[in-house]
């Protein structure tokens, strides 16, 4: 039973179809931008839509049963080859044995033959020599009259394979935990504004605890000739006690980081406005005046009996524009409500109002965001470093040599296998074999 398990889950087909399932799936949590209102996503989308990719939690999908299963899976898979390939590493890479069986000498990937007629403390010292030159100081052994030598080097070469899988499951293991355990949230904060809650989304919105305060002191944003945002920074306080802990800013890509949790710069809006300015022409006189105006306070409409005010402020209309909410009063009249469009004109009687401006009060969105697996992700990208140095870098070579006396002299067999760079052995084995039958120096 247990053997058949091992079998089925080391399978290199399912190991296959697990790695793309992983890659498609994670390239469509790449895509469907995780996290977002819920409302948000209906906009994209539509509620059909929506609805569906919920029931598979698309919109969180990292921490969605299934995508957890396939990682499970494919850290079954990783382990079973590996436990699979464990007898025959441990052969590789046991210390080398003298007493080799001939059939060496004529399986292995280079062999060569030679008849010495030569003393034979000579031809050993030389056959020494040729050994070190290929792979390093021989061991010996004498078996009747056959003298045995083996050499080998890069035997821990064979490690990195073990190095790679253990760094994977290691990687995975990461972001297993993270998924379990970890979390990510935003923040939003108006300047002087703190907080201990992150928003978490997923199917439904909830509230976390982060166990200390974050304080926004002051946000700014830059912007371009063209509008578009150039940079936006924050400057944090983190308290705990009633006390300041730590103060640092946050810009996109340069977080801060306070007991495991990582901040991040990721998003700004309008919160509010103030200090309206609003331009009131009068088509019966022609005059035109500007009003500086506060929510919620009735201003007079100069040379009229009317009055005007602001009531509201939308960062975001139907229209895609920050919005203003105008009440229109004239005597012995209802009151007149009626939303004013950045620059665009409304007309309320003898009046025609246009919103020119206003004091925005942004908001800074912060990414609150805990990855307890972090470490052991570190640590498997070591790992996959150094087996990818292991096996890619390192060659295992190994090298026999049988001196047999015969009739007339010594019969002189060597063999050879290595696990990578076989061209380039190849052309020094040739070579320098070449110089021991001449007698040469190797």
């Amino acid at each position: 039973m247990y053997s058949r398990l091992l079998t089925i889950l080391s399978s290199a087909r399912l190991a296959i179809v697990l790695f793309f399932t992983l890659a498609a799936t994670s390239v469509i949590g790449t895509v469907v931008q995780q996290g977002l209102p819920p409302e948000r996503y209906e906009d994209l989308f539509g509620p059909e839509a929506v609805s569906i990719m919920e029931f598979f939690n698309i919109f969180d999908m990292y921490h969605s049963w299934w995508f957890i299963l396939l990682i499970v899976l494919f850290s079954l898979n990783i382990l079973a080859c590996t436990i699979r390939q464990m007898p025959r590493l441990k052969r590789f890479m046991s210390p080398g044995k003298v007493d080799v069986d001939d059939k060496v000498f004529r399986s292995s990937q280079y062999t060569g033959t030679w008849h010495s007629r030569e003393d034979p403390q000579d031809l050993e010292q030389r056959s020494i020599s040729l050994m070190k030159s290929l792979a390093g100081k021989p061991a010996a052994i004498t078996r009747g009259d056959e003298r045995y030598l083996f050499a080998e080097k890069g035997r821990y070469s064979r490690a990195g394979m073990v190095l790679v899988h253990a760094s994977i499951l290691l990687i995975l293991l990461g972001g297993l935990i993270g998924a379990i355990w970890g979390f990510s949230g935003v923040m939003n904060l108006v300047e002087g504004e703190e907080s201990s809650t992150v928003t978490l989304f997923s199917k439904e919105v909830h509230a976390r605890e982060l166990g200390f305060v974050v304080r926004c002191n002051n946000f700014n944003v830059e912007f371009y000739k063209t509008g578009m945002p150039k940079e936006y920074r924050t400057d944090l306080v983190i308290m705990e006690d009633g006390r300041e802990v730590l103060e640092g800013s946050i810009t996109v890509n340069h977080p801060l980081v306070y007991r495991g949790l990582k901040l991040c710069q990721a998003t700004y809006g309008i919160a509010d406005a103030g200090n309206f300015r609003v331009a009131v022409r009068d088509s019966v006189t022609g005059r035109e005046s500007m009003l500086a105006l506060d929510r919620m306070k009735k201003t007079p409409i100069p040379d009229s009996d009317a009055s005007f005010a602001v009531a509201r402020f939308i960062p975001e209309n139907q229209e895609g524009g920050p919005a203003a909410l105008g009440v229109f009063f004239e005597p012995g009249k209802e009151h007149d409500m009626f939303w004013l469009i950045k620059d665009r004109q409304t007309r309320r009687g003898p009046f025609s109002f246009t919103l020119n401006g206003f004091d925005v009060i942004y908001y800074t969105g912060i990414q609150v965001s805990s990855d307890p697996g972090i470490p052991l992700v570190w640590i498997g990208f070591m790992l996959l470093i150094s087996g990818l140095v292991l096996s890619l870098m390192v060659s295992h070579t190994r090298v026999w040599m049988r001196i047999r006396k015969i009739k007339d002299g010594h019969e002189v067999l060597i063999a050879a296998d290595v696990s990578k760079n076989r061209g380039s052995f190849k052309e020094r084995f040739d070579q320098s074999f070449l110089n021991f039958q001449k007698g040469e120096d190797t």
